[in-house]
């Protein structure tokens, strides 16, 4: 069944209302017949299925024929895995949050540091990159997207509140000479939520992995190769979320 997301604030009793592009793409893209049953989520992790009742380029109704609420709803993940990862230049950003979210991370802090060969995110990306996050929603069947944050100094992200949540807390630096992720995977069961660090296209500065250290992080390395800062991050989500159970 189609997925489409709603706006909450356009969700009145059993009534439903899309607009803009999720009204074009059912009209004009597929166009859907007025009595085509789909399916809605309004991002708060709910799922709603909805009957079309009158279908117009602008604006389409539709009446709601049954909830699954975010308790019961499918693609949660727990434990839950936290990414920071330094601002990367160009579109690259846009790969990571649509990846990273049909992964399941549950939360995503940018943040700039030493070697980020971008230092200004343009106006509106984080409006863009909760967007982007929402059609990855849709194509994975995920019923709510990461939490997205917007971008922070690196200093400041070690000091954010709630960090001694995390059991788990790694940063992952390619000058790490001893520890590998495969040496920290033996105490995941033990987990119930965890913070990795990747840093942007530079890498991270030592005095930045020190800093790390000092908040209670556990530098550890991907292996002898250089992989990009995007690549990196992919990589370091599956194998975790794989041997998280995430992935199963």
């Amino acid at each position: 069944m189609r997925r489409f997301f709603v706006d909450p604030e356009n969700i009145v009793g059993a009534a439903a209302v899309l607009t803009g592009t999720e009204a074009r793409h059912i009209s004009t893209v597929l166009r859907l017949a007025a009595g085509t049953v789909i399916t809605l989520f309004d991002g708060s992790g709910s799922y709603f299925e909805a009957q079309l009742t009158k279908i117009s380029p602008t604006r389409v109704e539709t009446k709601i024929i049954s909830i699954t609420p975010y308790i019961d709803a499918p693609g949660d993940f727990q434990p839950a895995l936290h990414l920071g990862i330094g601002l990367l230049k160009g579109k690259k950003m846009d790969f990571i949050i649509q990846k990273i979210t049909e992964l399941g991370i549950e939360s995503l802090r940018p943040f700039r540091s030493q070697f980020c060969a971008s230092h200004d995110p343009a106006a509106g990306r984080l409006s863009r990159w909760q967007k982007i996050a929402l059609e990855a929603c849709k194509q994975c069947n995920r019923p709510k997207p990461p939490d997205l944050h917007e971008v922070a100094e690196f200093k400041d992200l070690l000091g954010v509140a709630g960090q001694d949540e995390h059991e788990l807390k790694l940063i992952f630096w390619e000058e790490e000479g001893q520890k590998t992720l495969q040496d920290s995977l033996g105490t995941l069961h033990e987990i119930q939520s965890g913070l990795i660090l990747i840093g942007p296209e530079g890498g991270f500065s030592a005095n930045e992995v020190a800093a790390a250290v000092a908040a209670g992080y556990e530098p550890v390395t991907l292996g002898s190769r250089i992989l990009r800062a995007e690549t990196a991050a992919i990589a370091a989500v599956s194998i975790l979320q794989y041997q998280l159970g995430n992935l199963s």
